[in-house]
C-alpha cells in the first residue's frame, strides 16, 4: 500500500473529496457548553451558522486528542500503509498538530509517520493534504509526499475579510490584528495568514470595499491555477462575489466552500475569504 495522508477539520476539506482522494480527516471539536459535537461530522457549517446567532455565549473549540491521532495512525499502519504524512492546521493557531506529534512519537516506529505544519488553515491546508494525496498516488515515498505538501503549501495564500474582529478576539486567535480591536469594532479587516499566524493588512469602513480589496489581494497573485472562495456568507452575496472572482481570474480553476464549524468560530458570519494556489512556475 502506499503513504496515506491525514489532515484535520480545519481543512475545510469537503468529505466526498477527501474520500475519493483517500485523505483520512481527524475532526476537532465545537462546544456549545457542555455539548461536544465532532466538526465536519456531528455538525454541518450551515448547522453551525444557523445556531450561532441564537448563542448567549460563543462556543469553544478543542483539538482532537492524541488519541485519536494514534487510533487513525494505527489502523492505516496495519491496513498496510507504508507511511503517513499528517498535515495539520498551523501550530500558532492550534494545539492540533502537538496532538499528532504525541501520537506520532507513541508508535512503535515514529519515523513512518511525517508530520507536516502547513503554518495556515481552512482551504489553505486543504491545497497541502491535495498534494501530499497525488504524490502518494503516484507512489512517492513518504519524504516525497511530505515534501510535496510543503511546496504547495508555499505557493498557497490566503486573504479574508471579516465582519468583525470580535470573534477572532474572544476566541484567542486575534494575533498581530490586536492592535486594532479597541474602539474599532465598525471597520472591516482584510487579513491574511503569514508564517502561521493572522496579519492585519488593511482597514476597510465598508464590507463592499473589503471584498474588493480581498479579490484584488488574489488577483495580483502570479500563475495561479486555482483558487477556492469560503464564506459564512448568504448565497447572494456569495455567487456574486464568485461572478466577480471568476472575471478577475479565468486562468484559474474556481472552487466554492463554507468555512467550517471550527474555523467558523473564529471568523464568525459573513466572513468571505479567497485562498490561491500557484502553479509550480509560481515558485520557479
Amino acid at each position: 500500500m502506499s503513504v496515506c495522508v491525514v489532515t484535520d477539520s480545519t481543512a475545510d476539506l469537503p468529505r466526498d473529496e477527501a474520500a475519493a482522494s483517500g485523505i483520512t480527516v481527524v475532526p476537532l471539536n465545537v462546544l456549545f457548553g457542555s455539548t461536544s459535537l465532532l466538526d465536519g461530522i456531528e455538525i454541518s457549517p450551515q448547522e453551525f451558522f444557523q445556531r450561532l446567532p441564537g448563542e448567549k455565549t460563543l462556543p469553544k473549540t478543542s483539538q482532537p486528542a492524541a488519541g485519536s491521532f494514534l487510533e487513525t495512525y494505527q489502523r492505516l499502519l496495519a491496513e498496510g500503509a507504508s507511511g503517513i504524512v499528517s498535515v495539520h492546521i498551523s501550530g500558532k493557531l492550534s494545539g492540533t498538530i502537538n496532538s499528532a506529534r504525541t501520537a506520532r512519537d507513541s508508535l512503535d516506529d515514529p519515523s513512518r509517520v511525517v508530520v507536516v505544519d502547513s503554518g495556515s488553515v481552512s482551504a489553505a491546508l486543504a491545497y497541502g493534504a491535495r498534494a501530499a494525496a497525488a504524490a502518494a498516488a503516484a507512489g512517492g515515498r513518504l519524504e516525497q509526499v511530505a515534501q510535496a505538501a510543503q511546496d504547495a503549501m508555499a505557493r498557497t495564500h490566503l486573504f479574508v475579510t471579516l465582519e468583525t474582529l470580535e470573534y477572532l478576539q474572544k476566541g484567542g486567535r486575534i494575533g498581530r490584528a490586536r492592535a486594532w480591536f479597541g474602539g474599532v469594532l465598525s471597520i472591516k479587516p482584510v487579513l491574511a495568514i503569514v508564517d502561521g499566524e493572522i496579519v492585519p493588512l488593511e482597514r476597510v469602513r465598508t464590507h463592499s470595499r473589503a471584498i474588493s480589496r480581498v479579490i484584488e489581494l488574489a488577483a495580483a497573485q502570479s500563475h495561479v491555477s486555482d483558487v477556492t472562495l469560503l464564506h459564512s456568507a448568504p448565497d447572494a452575496d456569495v455567487e456574486a462575489v464568485r461572478t466577480r472572482l471568476a472575471e478577475a481570474m479565468p486562468q484559474a480553476r474556481l472552487r466554492v466552500g463554507w468555512l467550517g464549524a471550527v474555523v467558523g468560530v473564529y471568523a464568525g458570519p459573513n466572513a468571505i475569504g479567497i485562498v490561491t494556489h500557484g502553479s509550480v512556475e509560481a515558485s520557479a
